[in-house]
């Protein structure tokens, strides 16, 4: 038995055992409960990786220089006028690059 053979058989494994969980709960309406939660997993995730990549650097909280408050709060009213994250990339980053080269 080679190395190769164990990988492609565990990997195989792994995609069936996915596969088959997939194809029993596709099958059956999810609760209600488990479907509001649901929509709210993607927001969360993002709202975590966002606050742990603005506010820390290294492992250490950081303050955050005015340019990026700035552009945060641009892109924050942005979203909550209009409902869509791309509007809100398309207005806050030029606004930070505007600020950061105005004080640099």
């Amino acid at each position: 038995m080679t190395a190769w053979f164990v990988i492609v058989a565990i990997g195989i494994g792994s995609y069936a055992m996915r596969a088959v969980m997939l194809a029993a709960v596709a099958a059956k309406p999810l609760p209600r409960r488990i479907a509001v939660s649901k929509r709210l997993v993607g927001p969360a995730a993002i709202g975590a990786l966002t606050a742990t990549l603005t506010f820390t650097r290294a492992g250490t909280l950081r303050s955050l220089p005015w340019p990026e408050l700035i552009a945060i709060a641009v892109g924050f009213v942005t979203v909550r006028r209009t409902g869509n994250v791309v509007h809100a990339i398309t207005v806050g980053l030029p606004a930070l690059w505007l600020l950061t080269a105005i004080t640099a």
